[in-house]
Order: C-alpha cells, then sequence, then structure tokens
C-alpha cells in the first residue's frame, strides 16, 4: 500500500481536521484525527505529520502540497535537527515524544558498561512519575531495581549489558572507552527503534542521548558503525533532568549495572563495589593474589588505572 506524508503547520493541519470532518473514522493513538477518503486514509499525528495511504494517496496528498501553509513534504529530503553543538533543546522539548538514551557504569571499575533507551510519549509522562522516575542519582539502590522493573513493564525499551570481558575485547580491537559507548548507544537505539509499531515512528520527534563527549567527537565515531543513526540526534549533559524518557532509561540501566555487580561477584563470594577508588583497588588486589590477574578479566575494565595499583597491591599481600 503506497503512503506519503507532508509535515504541515498549525494552521493548515486545522484546516485538514475541518476538511475531513465528514469523512471520520476511529482514530489510532498520538493522532488528532484520522479519515477515509476512497480507497485513501488520512491520518494526522498531534506532531503535525499528515499521512496519507492507500492506491490515490498521491492525488489526495496534492491537495495539500501547494498549499503555502505546508511547511515539507516526504518527497523532499527531511531536515535533520542533529547540530554539532546541542547544548540547547528546542523550546517545549520536555513535552515531544522521544527516545531517550543513557548509559551506567561508565566511570566504575568493576562491573557491566550498561546502556539503556526508552520512546516516551506524553500520553506515558504521567505514568513514570506515579512509577517514580526522576533523577537516578535522587533514588536508593533498592528504589531503582523496583522501578526498573515497572518500567520494563510499562514502556518500549532497549538494554544493552556490555560486560567486562566484552568490554576488553573491545579495547583490544582498538576501540577507546568514547568509541565504545557510541556504538552502545547506536546499537541499543537501533534495536529499540525496531520494536516501535508505526504510529510511534511516525509520532516521534527526535532521539536525545545524555551527553559523555562532544557531538560532532559522537558522530566522528559513528562514522564506524555500519548502521548509524544520525538524524534528529540531541545531546545534553543531565539529560535525565531535561526528559523522563532518559530519566527512565537511566533507571533501567542502573539496575542492570547493579545487577552486574552482584551477578560478576558470585564466583568470588562478593558483591563488587562500584566506582573506582580505593575499595575497587583493595578487591582487585585480593582476586588477583587468589585467582590470578584473569579473575579480572571477567569483572572489571582492566585499562583502568586501578589494574596498575591493584597488581602493586597485590605484591604487598601475604
Amino acid at each position: 500500500m503506497a503512503s506519503e506524508s507532508i509535515k504541515v503547520n498549525k494552521a493548515t493541519f486545522n484546516k485538514m481536521h475541518e476538511h475531513y470532518k465528514n469523512n471520520l473514522v476511529d482514530p489510532v493513538p498520538y493522532s488528532e484525527f484520522r479519515a477515509k477518503v476512497g480507497s485513501t486514509t488520512i491520518t494526522g499525528y498531534t506532531s503535525g505529520k499528515v499521512l496519507f495511504q492507500g492506491n490515490d494517496s498521491q492525488d489526495e496528498l496534492g491537495k495539500w502540497q501547494n498549499n503555502r501553509e505546508a511547511t515539507s513534504s516526504s518527497s523532499s529530503k527531511p531536515k535533520s535537527r542533529t547540530k554539532p553543538s546541542t547544548s540547547e533543546l528546542p523550546e517545549g522539548f520536555a513535552n515531544w515524544p522521544i527516545i531517550g538514551s543513557d548509559e551506567v557504569g561508565n566511570g566504575s571499575y568493576f562491573g557491566s558498561l550498561t546502556v539503556c533507551s526508552v520512546y516516551l510519549s506524553p500520553s506515558q509522562f504521567e505514568l513514570v512519575k506515579l512509577l517514580g522516575v526522576k533523577d537516578s542519582k535522587l533514588l536508593n539502590d533498592k528504589e531503582i531495581v523496583k522501578i526498573a522493573e515497572e518500567l520494563k513493564m510499562s514502556v518500549p525499551y532497549h538494554l544493552t549489558v556490555c560486560t567486562p570481558e566484552k568490554y576488553n575485547q573491545a579495547i583490544e580491537k582498538g576501540y577507546n572507552a568514547v568509541s565504545i559507548k557510541v556504538s552502545l548507544h547506536n546499537f541499543t537505539i537501533g534495536k529499540l527503534l525496531t520494536k516501535l509499531n508505526q504510529d510511534q515512528k511516525e509520532e516521534m520527534r527526535g532521539i536525545l542521548i545524555d551527553q559523555f563527549t562532544p557531538a560532532n567527537n559522537y558522530f566522528k565515531y559513528l562514522q564506524k558503525e555500519q548502521h548509524p543513526i544520525k538524524d534528529d540526534v540531541y545531546f545534553v549533559k543531565k539529560g535525565e533532568g531535561h526528559h523522563l524518557a532518559v530519566a527512565s532509561a537511566s533507571i533501567i540501566a542502573r539496575a542492570a549495572f547493579l545487577e552486574s555487580l552482584e551477578t560478576l561477584g558470585k564466583p568470588f563470594n562478593k558483591v563488587l563495589p562500584s566506582g573506582a577508588g580505593k575499595a575497587s583497588d583493595v578487591l582487585a588486589a585480593q582476586l588477583i593474589k587468589k585467582h590470578g590477574k584473569s579473575a579480572l578479566y571477567k569483572t572489571a575494565k582492566l585499562h583502568f588505572k586501578n589494574t596498575t595499583k591493584a597488581l602493586e597491591l597485590a605484591k604487598k599481600i601475604k
């Protein structure tokens, strides 16, 4: 079935709604109106995008393409909202339906690097607030685990867990800490996009990544990926404070990271410490002394300075 879409301003959108008022049928999620004209279905989404579906969709679309108030057409290449520097988000961004993406574990010597992407529409904002979603740094571990489980049953998401073993293998292949995160975010966002239905894809207005590197650096590393996602991507530091989608992603990623500390420590009857402080050095030294350096390959990120410190401490353990 043929389909075309145009993005129109509010005035034109209202005119279209009025024009099709005698042809309205049941709406779909995130739409303001849906009409049937002959074999063509016209759906007007809250984002301002109007979708024409059917064998005669081009004829119906033609009625509006020449309208001076229409802002864009799917027949032309869409403009990307991606900018080299995106420290400022568009007005009203917090109310947009977007994918939010965040990672946890990057600064911890032990444990997996976890990346989560969440799709959130305005209709779900109140739900995630009721679940307790806010900046994960303001929640304790018990709260994070509980909220994460409820979120995973309530919103579209994808979680990627990069174990220390996989992380160390990537470093050996020439990746660095930043390029690993770029690859993981791109992979995770891509996987989530395949889970979204057509209505969600039509409604989505952008992607917000909690900024861990300048945008131009992110896109430099992104060029190495097989399926780079680069359109409508925004970056901002402390992204969880700018959109509930990032806050939700952060909570799910945090819960998975905490689980990895327990799971990876079980063979040694330990719960691995978070962070990269003295406690990590001491435990790493104990593992080296008792099990050899190989014990760190599956539990820790070996390129951290903690490895050198732990090797020196291990020599002093009798």
